[in-house]
């Protein structure tokens, strides 16, 4: 009995490159949301090398006080809240029983000192389910230097 098999599908190919557009697209849109906020908070970060040299599954921004400003799609993918929802609250409302306190002083030290810092933490999902993730955090400062926002790369780990 001879094995048949059918034509190989464009789709299968072209899938695969319609899945890296959109993720290109989604970090263009990203990079542009940034780029605003850029504008209006006279940063003199370079948003685009920032993203282009990181990877990442969700953006974080907040103000000095950390309270957030602005979450990309991705984090509403990683978390399951909605932007709206975590929008003026502070990151600390993904930690839980599980989250070293070892790792969130680290960063509250060095988010004081103004610097970027690096730290995997567990957090936990709007359903309760505890994810792990490495978070980078970049203070962002403006043309008098003056760190007026934080950018937080998030990346999903195993």
């Amino acid at each position: 009995m001879k094995l048949q098999r059918g034509p190989l599908l464009c789709w299968d190919i072209y899938a695969t490159h319609l899945a890296n557009q959109s993720k290109i697209f989604e970090k263009k849109t990203d990079v542009n949301v940034l780029n605003t906020f850029k504008e209006e908070f006279n940063w003199s970060l370079n948003v685009e090398d920032l993203i282009a040299d990181n990877t990442y599954n969700a953006l974080v921004l907040t103000d000095y006080s950390q309270e957030i400003c602005w979450v990309n799609k991705g984090f509403t993918r990683m978390t399951g809240y909605p932007a709206s929802y975590a929008k003026g609250k502070r990151p600390k409302f993904l930690q839980g029983e599980a989250t070293s306190v070892k790792a969130t002083q680290k960063i509250k030290s060095h988010l004081k000192l103004g610097l970027n810092v690096k730290e995997t933490l567990i957090n936990y999902k709007k359903n309760g389910l505890p994810y792990k993730c490495t978070i980078e955090i970049f203070p962002i400062r403006d043309m008098h230097l003056q760190v007026t926002h934080m950018l937080a790369l998030e990346k999903v780990t195993s």
